[in-house]
């Protein structure tokens, strides 16, 4: 691999806790290899220490494993907290931008063929592309499911009878939306007792003494002839679970979709059944969506947040209208890290008529008219650097009742946002802190006198417990105030 990258490569042996490399004996652009975390306790345990020490030495985390984002790791999630920045690799947003591709509807007709098993698992992911889609197939173990659903007589054997609730709800839905459900209308089935024997058996007759193996040539003739689409999904193997040198079906379905995709065809092909299905025959061949591992499709489908993605800074995803937010967009802005319920930036807008004021809140409990409902870590660079006027004030107050804990520490003042604040405040603007637990704002006021790199200077006496200089105070300040406790507070100065 270092003469490939024409970069000295280090194999390290072992989980990180017990590595004996130094990092100042690396190379400037050394990298560091470990072996399969996956295989080590700490890594699926998402274990902080285990984290930490995976994160020695480094500055900047860039994830390019897409397939695992649906998994909570300390190499993929962990890890993030102790690293100034958690980028995307280029792999990674390209698979992502393909993730997003399912679920773009702008070419119809659209249609989903749905192989594999366990329907009661997969329901949302189904409600999803049911709600999405122009017409659905099922194949594999999920189509006696839905032929039960019909009314249908299929072998109990093959009937999930704790998911009849969801087969009904999906049939309703496509009903609803006036859109055709397919299943196979005959099977390629084996004999009993002796698999060398093999028939095709209509899908509504007798399988007694047969076991199904995979779809059928009548069933194929019907795809093929439905598929005159302009968008294809394929998730999911076609054979109904015994070994891949039966499922004849499928081989024949990718041939199918090559002639399909060669047509024009948006075609995705998701898992390893249909990603193997379809074969390249020259180099010009059609491209394809492919993702061979669809566990992550599958939870996408279902609405479901992939900690992978989520644990990695990100941009403010849209464009604010400052004209239409505020009156006069040029006004000098104030920004409250962690506004709450907001009242605090309610009654200082009525004291301070000649400042917008803008709310950087994560839990969504305000009206989005007046607050940004994001994590200020990744997005406050976005979004108050295309503010027309200037920053003049930014307040961090009471950060977490539970942010004593050291581990929680990060979640509000990363190096990140820090930079970022001190990059966008105006000269002689201000950064006012504040919270019920002394050693707390120390920690907060260290961090950015430090990361500002002496742009920002104490405002004051540099004392701790100095009066609330807004006369309005929050609601926990309050609460801590009517407790008779104290309030520990900070003014630093941008020069």
């Amino acid at each position: 691999m270092s003469s490939l990258l024409q970069v000295e490569v280090i194999p390290v042996d072992g989980a990180p806790s017990s590595t004996s490399f130094k990092q100042e004996e690396w190379a400037q652009n050394s990298i560091i290899l470990f072996e399969n975390l996956l295989n080590f306790t700490g890594e699926v345990a998402n274990c902080k220490d285990f984290s930490q020490k995976l994160a020695s030495g480094a500055m900047i985390f860039v994830n390019d494993s897409f397939s695992l984002s649906h998994k909570i790791l300390a190499s993929t999630v962990g890890i993030t907290c102790f690293c100034y920045a958690s980028l995307a690799g280029f792999h990674f947003e390209e698979e992502l931008m393909k993730l997003i591709k399912i679920t773009d509807s702008t070419r119809r007709p659209y249609i989903a063929i749905i192989g594999g098993s366990n329907f009661l698992r997969k329901a949302p992911a189904l409600q999803t592309l049911t709600c999405l889609c122009d017409g659905l197939f099922f194949v594999g173990k999920l189509s006696f499911q839905i032929m039960n659903g019909f009314g249908m007589t299929v072998p109990s054997q093959f009937i999930e009878r704790n998911a009849v609730k969801e087969v009904l709800q999906i049939i309703q839905v496509a009903r609803d939306r006036n859109i055709p459900i397919y299943y196979p209308t005959d099977l390629w089935c084996l004999k009993n007792g002796d698999s060398e024997i093999s028939g095709v058996i209509n899908s509504t007759g007798q399988l007694a003494g047969w076991t199904p193996a995979d779809i059928g040539p009548s069933t194929l003739e019907k795809i093929s002839s439905i598929i005159t689409s302009y968008k294809i999904l394929w998730i999911g193997p076609t054979n109904y679970g015994l070994t891949e040198k039966n499922s004849v079906g499928g081989t024949q379905l990718g041939e199918i979709l090559e002639s399909a995709s060669s047509d024009g065809c948006d075609v995705i092909l998701v898992g390893d059944a249909a990603c193997k299905a379809v074969k390249r025959k020259t180099d010009s061949s059609p491209q394809y969506t492919e993702f061979q591992k669809s566990t992550v499709v599958w939870e996408f489908l279902k609405g479901r947040i992939l900690p992978g993605i989520a644990a990695l800074d990100k941009c403010y995803p849209y464009r604010i209208p400052w004209s239409t937010v505020f009156c006069e967009p040029t006004l000098p802005l104030v920004v409250d890290i962690g506004s709450g319920n907001g009242l605090f930036l309610f009654q200082m807008a009525k004291s301070c008529e000649s400042s917008n004021f803008l709310g950087f809140e994560m839990n969504e409990k305000v009206p989005p008219r007046y607050f940004v409902s994001t994590n200020a870590t990744s997005t406050f660079r976005s979004i108050v650097s295309s503010y027309p006027g200037r920053l003049t004030l930014v307040t961090i107050q009471c950060p977490n009742p539970d942010f004593n804990k050291e581990q929680n520490r990060w979640r509000m003042v990363r190096r990140m946002l820090i930079e970022a604040i001190v990059d966008l405040l105006h000269t002689n603007g201000q950064v006012y802190l504040q919270s019920d637990v002394e050693s707390v704002l120390l920690v907060m006021k260290e961090q950015f006198l430090s990361y500002s790199k002496g742009q920002l200077v104490t405002d004051g006496d540099g004392g701790n417990c100095i009066d609330n200089p807004f006369g309005v105070v929050s609601d926990w300040e309050r609460h801590v105030l009517a407790r008779g406790a104290p309030m520990y507070r900070a003014m630093l100065k941008k020069m």
